[in-house]
């Protein structure tokens, strides 16, 4: 794997960001909130929900003395004017909290807001780049660039797939199996992003320093990650910590990006075009940012294995973009599902 993987930037050339966090009372939004108000790149922190109490939030966040003014939005009737001129705008919530739950059921329970966010985006803020964190993410991006389409506005750079919790979680049991330093670590991730089609590219991690043999051990322990944890919560308690961070981190990469600074260098599930796009039109990849959004994505070199959980987990990408697209476009999509645990 290239140098490019080694996350890093230069100082940008100016400090000037607004992001929009959208269901800001939901638990990772808060969170995601209280740790972007934190971030010196970011002069307006905008905060949107349709529960009154996004007007606490904002007042509560308020008083941390750092530089990013807080501004709240209370309902539908206001989102255009969250979103109006909004750099980056930050879709989250709504994650797994029920074993039971599968992704059409999350995509059925999240689809009202995804797209009343997309027509938003489309008429009053089409150049901002839309970070979309609900699940299934697999759906849903592919959902917003048909209506993006649809409206004669879409950019693939300016819609993004959040993936960055993966990639925390590679890094975490890559060295928790190796035995290395968990902050040193640096493990990309190619595919989708649930449990059920994501890839660690073990044979791709820095520092090198992970035996073959245990390439499926990792594979296997970031397959049940996420079941592990809402399994380990109590019925209807939301993972949301690690997420928050994840989420929190991306968001100050992008802001770096859009700045001016080089070499900021994330996995995200986008678009894909050449050859990469022929086998699956959208995944999750290495992707450079830039002034615009997503720069240029990457696909690293891997081993035979991660090959086979690559064409295994393609199947179930596959399926949930068609059960996007075909929201949008009206075709026919054949949604089997057969990874719904």
């Amino acid at each position: 794997m290239n140098s490019a993987v080694q996350y890093g930037t230069s100082p940008p050339e100016k400090q000037v960001c607004t992001v929009t966090i959208l269901d800001a009372c939901h638990a990772i939004g808060r969170h995601v909130s209280l740790l972007l108000k934190q971030n010196s790149l970011i002069t307006e922190l905008r905060l949107h929900d349709r529960d009154a109490a996004v007007c606490c939030v904002a007042e509560d966040l308020s008083h941390i003395d750092t530089r990013t003014r807080i501004k709240s939005y209370c309902g539908n009737g206001v989102l255009k004017h969250a979103i109006l001129d909004s750099d980056i705008v930050v879709c989250i919530g709504g994650p797994r909290t029920k074993l039971s739950e599968t992704p059409r059921d999350l995509f059925e329970k999240n689809l009202d807001d995804v797209r009343s966010v997309a027509l938003h985006c489309i008429e009053f803020n089409p150049k901002a780049v839309l970070c979309i964190a609900k699940p299934p993410v697999e759906a849903f991006v592919p959902l917003l660039s048909e209506e993006y389409k649809r409206a004669g506005v879409y950019d693939f750079r300016k819609i993004v797939g959040l993936s960055s919790i993966q990639c925390m979680r590679a890094n975490y049991y890559t060295a928790l199996v190796t035995g290395q330093d968990c902050s040193e670590v640096r493990c990309p991730i190619i595919g989708g992003v649930a449990d059920d089609s994501v890839v660690a590219v073990v044979s791709a991690a820095r520092p090198a320093r992970v035996h073959s043999q245990h390439h499926k051990t990792i594979q296997d322990l970031l397959s049940k990650s996420e079941r592990e944890l809402v399994k380990s919560y109590r019925q209807n308690q939301i993972v949301c910590l690690a997420s928050a961070l994840a989420v929190s981190r991306f968001i100050d990469s992008l802001s770096k990006a859009l700045n001016g600074a080089s070499n900021c260098v994330e996995c995200a599930f986008i678009r894909q075009t050449g050859h990469i796009g022929q086998f699956l039109p959208y995944m999750t990849s290495i992707v450079r940012l830039g002034r615009h959004g997503i720069l240029s994505s990457h696909m690293p070199n891997i081993s035979g294995y991660e090959a086979f959980c690559l064409k295994r987990g393609s199947l179930y990408v596959k399926d949930l973009i068609k059960l996007g697209e075909s929201f949008v476009t009206g075709a026919t999509a054949r949604a089997t599902f057969n990874c719904d645990k």
